[in-house]
């Protein structure tokens, strides 16, 4: 059994590994691989995508076609989820996400609005935030 990030590595990299994957394996991973070729390559996932085309016969197309250009694995490959770019940003932010609750419960306004403040005016915002807690620590 072929897991997907083990065929991503094959079509990057193992031809010989490559001609033992199954049809029913590039078939299981054929609409994942094609979100992920798409990110790169639009416009032939596009044309790639069709109910009735044959699955392994794309993913055979893929390998031929990114080992052109790839001898590696490319780095779009691997994207950040949600998740994980949401922790990142707020372990770069300078204040805590109790902070910032503490300050939408008290000023009436949603967490949405105060996260958009933080992006787009996040110096303004953020000193708006450290003057709130300043005034918490005195209460």
């Amino acid at each position: 059994m072929v897991e997907f990030f083990d065929l991503i590595k094959i079509i990057f990299t193992n031809d010989d590994k490559y001609k033992d994957v199954t049809r029913g394996e590039k078939q299981k991973h054929y609409f994942l691989l094609q979100r992920r070729f798409a990110i790169n390559f639009p416009m032939q996932a596009n044309a790639l995508q069709s109910l009735k085309i044959n699955q392994s016969a794309v993913i055979d197309y893929w390998k031929i076609f990114l080992n052109r250009y790839y001898k590696t694995i490319p780095g779009w490959m691997y994207t950040k989820g949600v998740k994980k770019s949401q922790e990142i940003k707020e372990k770069k932010s300078s204040v805590s996400k109790a902070l910032i609750d503490e300050y939408c419960k008290y000023m009436k306004v949603d967490r949405k609005s105060v996260m958009d403040a933080l992006e787009f005016y996040e110096n303004d915002m953020i000193k708006e935030l450290k003057a709130f807690e300043i005034i918490l620590k005195q209460k």
